[in-house]
């Protein structure tokens, strides 16, 4: 473990990341890194066609011309900042970017990120998994320490902590040195900003997306300026007024004792399905229910969904009238209705939410708080829902983890599956073959062009 003796809580973090080497990383904290980069890219070639992944695409490409790096799921390169901007907005998009349960969603504010100045540097396979693990051990280090301040709040993981990791992750690809990797964390901390406000104007707004861009474009500024010899405050993370205490209730040298311990990365989880992570537990147990046998939703009296505080609070997670697609992504009284009738929750199944046989079920939904699967959070991300037709039935449904968590983690197949499902008719079935067998051998790749190269698309 890197000694701190001596050290402010930047230069310890920031010692840590450049010491970090692909060697010194278990062989799941590999494998993850692997999954997660495959996963990242095919989340933005899901999104490559949709209004908002176009709209990105469009905007970098006016204002972010270049030849450094691709844009995904196309024939266009840009700038590295433009390229990892683009895909990054673009891989947030359809909420099945990864998800771990201490430090939120990651991914989509570092991997487009390493990947875009590897390929510009022509880096190797090894050096991308050692800088997105080292990024993943970055947030790891900081957002815990903020957590629950920051949600009371309703500040935003992504562009906050995200942003930090992001400049650490840019200054690591750009191979800038120990003393200015701190020095681009510690600018950095004046960059990171953002809140929550769009999951209450969910549909009517894009910054849930544009957040992870955030990040990314704020970054690889402050490692830019660090390059070019600018400065930032040595106590950006444990001083009076630096990060811990303007986004959280102050620092304590505890928050920092597993870096070097534990890899951050290899305690990530997936996401196979769409929408917000904290609604998955209850696709996954109305999947448990339905698994047993079908209710007749005709008949259906009252369903019951009891899950932890996160999960069903603040009031956006119980929202029974939704107006749009986006607002239905969070709502539980959403996600048990359109399950017990699809089976499924892609971003299809969330558009169905206004139908009939969905709405007539949402009014006989009730959402509470389960003191076990309450005290068993954040270890345990559980959920039981139960349905109780008019004749006195009763079908029950329970999970402890939603799928794609450590602890239930997607097999191969599964982790095949989704990156089919969001690959398809982007690039062809070879290259998408290509990126599912790339998942275990990305460490292997002499030059990180070679996996940008699959997601050229198929026309």
């Amino acid at each position: 473990m890197f000694d701190m003796k001596g050290m402010n809580a930047v230069e310890y973090v920031a010692g840590h990341a450049s010491e970090l080497d692909y060697d010194m990383l278990s062989p799941l904290a590999i494998k993850r890194a692997g999954q997660v980069i495959v996963d990242t890219i095919c989340c933005a070639l899901g999104a490559r066609d949709t209004d908002l992944g176009k709209l990105a695409a469009e905007y970098a490409m006016a204002t972010e011309p270049g030849n450094e790096a691709i844009l995904w799921g196309t024939n266009v390169k840009l700038s590295s900042a433009g390229a990892a901007w683009a895909n990054a907005v673009a891989s947030k998009h359809l909420g099945m970017d990864d998800s771990h349960r201490i430090c939120g969603h990651v991914a989509a504010e570092l991997v487009p990120l390493a990947i875009a100045i590897c390929e510009q540097r022509g880096l190797t396979g090894k050096d991308l998994v050692r800088i997105v693990a080292a990024g993943y051990d970055v947030f790891g280090a900081i957002q815990p320490g903020v957590k629950v301040a920051q949600r009371v709040r309703g500040l935003d993981h992504k562009s906050q902590a995200g942003t930090l990791a992001s400049a650490v992750v840019a200054a690591l690809a750009m191979d800038l040195g120990k003393d200015k990797v701190a020095n681009a964390l510690a600018l950095s901390m004046d960059m990171a900003s953002g809140t929550e406000q769009y999951v209450f104007d969910a549909g009517l707004c894009d910054t849930k997306d544009l957040l992870s861009g955030f990040a990314v474009r704020n970054g690889i500024y402050a490692a830019q300026l660090s390059a070019a010899g600018f400065q930032g405050p040595p106590g950006a993370l444990d001083g009076e007024y630096g990060y811990y205490h303007a986004f959280g209730d102050g620092y304590d040298q505890a928050f920092l004792a597993n870096l070097g311990k534990d890899f951050t990365i290899a305690e990530t989880g997936f996401k196979p399905h769409a929408g917000c992570r904290h609604v998955h537990a209850c696709v996954d147990a109305t999947n448990d229910l339905l698994s047993q046998g079908k209710p007749d939703l005709s008949e259906v009296a009252k369903i019951r969904v009891g899950s932890y505080k996160n999960a069903i609070t603040p009031s956006f997670r119980v929202k029974y009238d939704c107006d749009t697609v986006n607002q239905a992504g969070f709502s539980l009284p959403v996600t048990v209705s359109v399950v017990l009738n699809k089976g499924s929750w892609y971003k299809e199944d969330i558009a169905s939410f206004d139908q009939p046989e969905v709405q007539e079920l949402v009014p006989k939904v009730e959402v509470v708080l389960d003191e076990q699967i309450n005290s068993d959070w954040p270890e345990k991300n559980g959920c039981v829902v139960e349905v109780t037709t008019n004749g006195g039935d009763v079908y029950k449904g329970h999970v402890s983890y939603a799928l794609g968590e450590p602890e239930n983690m997607l097999s191969d197949e599964e982790f095949e599956s989704k990156f089919r499902y969001l690959a398809k008719g982007v690039i062809s079935e070879d290259n998408i073959t290509a990126l599912c067998n790339m998942v275990d051998t990305v460490g292997d790749i002499d030059d990180v062009s070679e996996l940008v190269k699959l997601t050229l698309p198929d026309k």
